[in-house]
């Protein structure tokens, strides 16, 4: 099924539409968390772990699994759905898709009501030793999360950028499918 403007969502469970957003709602967005991170991999090796649908959820805490929804090659536009563990969905536009330097999405929709607005920007850098990503978060609560956003806020912080020390740690990993699959070509 499909949301008014014809982008995907599972009609099997609740919709709760989201306002989209643009690049200036991480400068002006009520809650916004930033964490920045020197990463040992190459933007462009990066960019094919963010791209890797089941690279996310071996580094990115809470995520099950994600689903593009949109076909390769990946651009403005571009939507994706991302199912948390205990089964939430979240639909995302990309309003940035730059690869290797950046990406932004936001959220057109969620199956649980826990945001208005909710949206990512990730900034990549090369380095002499890989890549700098500067990764943004802002999202205006709402319904039962808002009620309690100010006693979980204060974790909030530690818990995304515990999300970097994750993928740091993934990208260091011998095993790493992305990262073996570039050494073999």
């Amino acid at each position: 099924m499909s949301d008014p403007n014809g982008r995907p969502h599972d009609a099997s469970l609740p919709w709760f539409p989201c306002e989209t957003v643009d690049i200036s709602f991480f400068d002006e967005a009520p809650v916004r968390f930033k964490n920045v991170a020197e990463l040992p991999v190459t933007p462009e090796q990066l960019f094919a772990i963010f791209e890797d649908e089941g690279s996310w959820s071996r580094w990115a805490t809470g995520i099950g699994g994600v689903d593009w929804t949109s076909p390769r090659p990946f651009g403005p536009g571009t939507t994706r759905t991302v199912t948390f563990w205990g089964g939430m969905k979240v639909y995302e536009d990309f309003f940035i898709y730059d690869p290797p330097h950046e990406m932004a999405f936001s959220f057109y929709g969620t199956s649980q009501e826990v945001w208005t607005s909710f949206a990512e920007h990730y900034k990549v850098e090369p380095t002499a030793d890989g890549c700098r990503l500067t990764w943004r978060v802002g999202y205006i609560p709402t319904g039962t999360f808002a009620t309690i956003h100010p006693l979980i806020k204060p974790i909030m912080g530690p818990n995304l950028a515990s999300y970097m020390w994750f993928l740091r740690r993934y990208c260091r990993r011998k095993d790493n499918p992305i990262l073996a699959a570039g050494r073999a070509g």
